[in-house]
């Protein structure tokens, strides 16, 4: 009886281990998984942006750079990170995070809009709730948030 608990009880951290490792997929792998939800698209994007991580941004984005190249001439035109970092840095774009979905619109299965409010870091509300829309779309076969953070002048 003794030995069939102690098995019992390996078998069981066996389980709990394994449990436990499968959790453990690097960052950059569960990223790939969740590029065919838009929610999640969406949060790891605001995710990202609140962490300042530019690279997993640029991953998530679908949009055009015009904008951020026309502001940067002096950096690359194709150095994404720092484009978008002096985006949210030095020319206007806001570090926030989303506060509310308010709405979510499905366009197709390809597409959806979000209304969206904002906060800061510190969980003060950005611009009094402000709703701001937020298109996510797949291309090529992965969903990509279509626009840039806030913006204030």
């Amino acid at each position: 009886m003794h030995r069939n608990i102690t098995k019992g009880m390996w078998i069981l951290l066996c389980c709990i281990l394994t449990t436990l490792l499968a959790g453990c997929l690097p960052a950059d792998e569960k990223a790939t998984e969740n590029h065919q939800d838009p929610d999640l698209v969406l949060n790891q994007y605001f995710d990202a942006l609140s962490k300042q991580d530019y690279d997993t941004m640029v991953k998530l984005y679908g949009g055009d750079y015009e904008s951020l190249i026309g502001n940067n001439p002096s950096v690359a035109k194709d150095d994404y990170k720092k484009l978008f970092e002096n985006y949210c840095t030095i020319n206007g774009g806001n570090i926030v995070k989303i506060d509310t979905i308010i709405e979510k619109t499905k366009i197709s299965d390809e597409e959806y809009i979000y209304k969206l409010s904002f906060k800061y870091l510190d969980d003060t509300s950005f611009e009094n709730r402000k709703q701001i829309e937020y298109t996510v779309k797949k291309i090529d076969d992965s969903f990509k948030v279509m626009e840039l953070p806030p913006y204030i002048p």
